[in-house]
């Protein structure tokens, strides 16, 4: 039987949120990922174990996937800070006592729990030994951590992918002596891909996430270690040199020195096996809402979890934020924070987009988006709401308040799009271009400036003067530019069917069959005279550019 996995968020004591990965049922095992990654890199290894009858628990480290940093009076986090933040995940998800895994970084953290919480572990791998001495670690700490700045060209994109690129060829990757030369075939550009999206998901966190493992006395820890441990490094791993010089261990602290990967994972999942939690099954745990912000909840429907972005402090009917085209639910936190308070506000990623997994498969129709979307909103406990869209999202709300005339009470899509036959099929020719990963990091570049351009030209690919945009300011600021790259980037395998599933959607024809009260935009466009002609119940009214003024209206209309 195919082993799922789903993906959730836990509240660690009211103050952040935790990201994770799950499978399996039975005693739950808890894996530790490497800097600057995520739990995405445990899939594999999820799987593996899971189907051997457990409850595999990979969560996101603080700063690094989608788990939110430490919420610490310090700049700088220690690796017991970070141990300590595992052991209250641990908590919140009812897990008294578990074997955990960690490789590299998690294995830094898994050690630093060991340590201090040894009575909340069956037994503590740490797979991947450092131990610099202080001339290293100072070299490290000056040179292997470097601060992402965004540059309103996008070149720190390009920066990145090739530091990332000379990580494989020298470690560390900033010395370009042949003593540094890893013994690595480099990988193919998508592979490369995903770890760039991994470290651009943690942005500057990842340095404090970095940090600690070159700073913690794994020495020290070794020799005072309480736990039930188990510390192994293998031959071809770039750190092996320091289980050389690692102190003679206690009698607790077992070592192993693998040939291969293979021979260590095999190894490792066996040691996991033999030390299991004496949980026989974990429940699930709820995400527990934060008052007073946008909280995180992934939401579970046949087929995947879906990303959600909420706040649940306000009383009334919920309103659904759609987001656009390749895009995702960070688009509408400007839309969403002035509504905190006054009403339930919710927004999903659309399956395939932003964060969340694509049940829907890479042939994208807006009547497939609105069916998952409202799955999205009964898992959110919702069976009445108001909808708010946003570019290509108000096609998805048109398309759910017709398939659902029962749940949408009213819909404002002051953005909709009416497209003549001509318009439409140079828009299908012409607005989304293939984007394949290049070797050396130019799709990086070009994605960036098309992006960019969308807001600056209409259309974006026709970059003559009678095609800027002049009505209001261009957002081209670095880090929305920025989001907004990556939000293609994590939709690239639909994001052309979905913009031409937009562009195919017979607004016009659909906006006839809304049964409910239609807020329009534009009033006085031709588009929009034409569609109040036909709609039965639409109004139309500009909508002020600020949201925080405009909510106010919105909140008006939705009554």
């Amino acid at each position: 039987m195919a082993i799922r996995i789903t993906r959730h968020f836990v509240t660690v004591g009211g103050t952040r949120q935790v990201h994770y990965r799950r499978a399996g049922e039975g005693p739950p095992i808890v894996l530790l990922h490497q800097s600057p990654t995520s739990s995405r890199e445990y899939i594999p290894l999820i799987e593996e174990i899971a189907a051997k009858g457990y409850t595999v628990i990979a969560p996101d480290t603080p700063g690094n996937g989608l788990s939110e940093p430490l919420p610490l009076d310090k700049e700088w986090p220690t690796m017991e800070d970070f141990a300590d933040g595992v052991a209250n995940v641990m908590t919140e998800l009812g897990i008294d006592k578990a074997p955990v895994y960690g490789f590299h970084t998690g294995g830094a953290c898994a050690l630093a729990l060991g340590l201090r919480h040894p009575g909340r572990v069956t037994v503590c791998i740490m797979d991947g030994y450092i131990q610099m001495d202080e001339a290293e670690t100072a070299e490290i700490l000056a040179n292997y951590l470097p601060e992402l700045k965004y540059d309103w060209s996008g070149s720190h994109l390009t920066w990145t992918w090739a530091r990332f690129r000379e990580q494989l060829i020298f470690f560390p990757w900033y010395r370009k002596d042949t003593a540094r030369r890893m013994n690595n075939d480099l990988p193919p550009p998508a592979g490369l891909q995903i770890a760039v999206m991994d470290f651009l998901r943690a942005d500057n966190n990842y340095r404090k996430a970095y940090r600690p493992a070159f700073l913690l006395d794994t020495a020290s820890a070794v020799k005072n270690m309480k736990a039930n441990m188990v510390i192994t490094t293998t031959a071809t791993d770039v750190l092996t040199k320091y289980m050389d010089v690692m102190p003679n261990p206690p009698a607790n602290v077992r070592t192993f020195r693998p040939a291969t990967r293979d021979d260590a994972k095999d190894n490792n999942i066996k040691l996991l096996i033999e030390n299991p939690s004496p949980h026989k099954s974990l429940p699930l745990a709820a995400t527990k809402p934060m008052p007073g912000r946008l909280w995180c909840e992934y939401l579970q429907i046949d087929g995947g979890s879906l990303y959600s972005r909420r706040n649940t402090d306000g009383k009334g009917r919920p309103i659904v934020m759609i987001h656009a085209s390749a895009a995702s639910s960070m688009g509408m936190d400007r839309f969403m924070k002035p509504l905190i308070g006054k009403r339930p506000v919710l927004a999903v990623d659309l399956p395939g987009n932003g964060e969340s997994d694509n049940p829907m498969g890479t042939t994208v129709t807006v009547e497939a988006q609105a069916k998952y979307l409202a799955l999205a909103i009964e898992a959110a406990g919702y069976d009445e709401v108001d909808v708010f869209g946003y570019w290509g999202g108000c096609d998805v709300g048109v398309e759910l308040a017709i398939q659902n005339p029962d749940l949408v009470k009213h819909l404002a899509v002051p953005t909709l799009m009416f497209f003549d036959d001509a318009t439409r099929d140079e828009y299908v020719a012409n607005y989304t271009p293939t984007i394949e990963y290049e070797e050396f990091g130019a799709h990086w570049i070009k994605v960036w400036n098309m992006v960019r351009d969308q807001e600056l030209f209409t259309p974006w690919y026709k970059r003559k003067k009678e095609h800027i945009r002049r009505a209001g300011e261009p957002d081209v600021a670095p880090e929305v530019i920025h989001r907004r790259t990556l939000d293609l980037f994590k939709c690239i395998d639909i994001y052309q069917s979905a913009y031409r599933a937009h562009f195919m959607y017979p607004s016009l024809k659909k906006l006839a069959q809304v049964g409910c009260p239609v807020l329009l935009g534009n009033p006085d466009s031709a588009a929009t005279k034409q569609a109040l002609a036909t709609a039965k119940n639409a109004t139309a009214k500009a909508i002020p550019a600020d949201f925080a003024v405009a909510a106010g209206e919105l909140l008006a209309f939705f009554g």
